[in-house]
């Protein structure tokens, strides 16, 4: 697996994760893994395997509000195993200093609000992978 590049996208609505990986999937080079995770726990799992197994976790988009954690906490232990990632919060809600504070010490690429438009969708992720220089 080594060589490959990932996409993940976190929600505890599940209707939301399907919604994401089918746009994603118009987005993205399907050689790109497109990953979901319904939760913090989980997508520190899936976080670990990646970084254990040589895939290289490029963008990770999450909700901001999770029901076991904030979307930010997971960004930030995205960052500490892959620090070139590119980080997106996608939320209805969110507190706007804490967003703030976050894009200042871990950075981010974009903030999407709910419900989002696919256009604005394309844009944020394709603008991340023309930052890694990927696409």
């Amino acid at each position: 697996m080594i060589g490959k590049k990932a996409i993940l996208i976190i929600d505890d609505e599940l209707i939301i994760l399907e919604s994401l990986r089918i746009q994603l999937s118009r987005i993205l080079d399907e050689e790109i893994i497109v990953e979901a995770a319904s939760s913090g726990e989980e997508s520190i799992e899936i976080i670990d395997y990646f970084y254990n197994n040589g895939i290289d976790l490029q963008v990770v988009m999450t909700d901001y509000n999770l029901e076991d954690v904030k979307g930010t906490d997971i960004l930030t232990y995205a960052h500490e195993k892959f620090p070139l990632s590119k980080k997106i919060i996608l939320t209805g809600q969110f507190d706007l200093k804490n967003i703030v504070d976050f894009e200042k010490n871990i950075g981010l690429q974009g903030c999407l609000s709910k419900p989002w438009g696919f256009d604005l969708l394309k844009e944020t992720v394709l603008k991340a992978y023309e930052d890694l220089k990927l696409l």
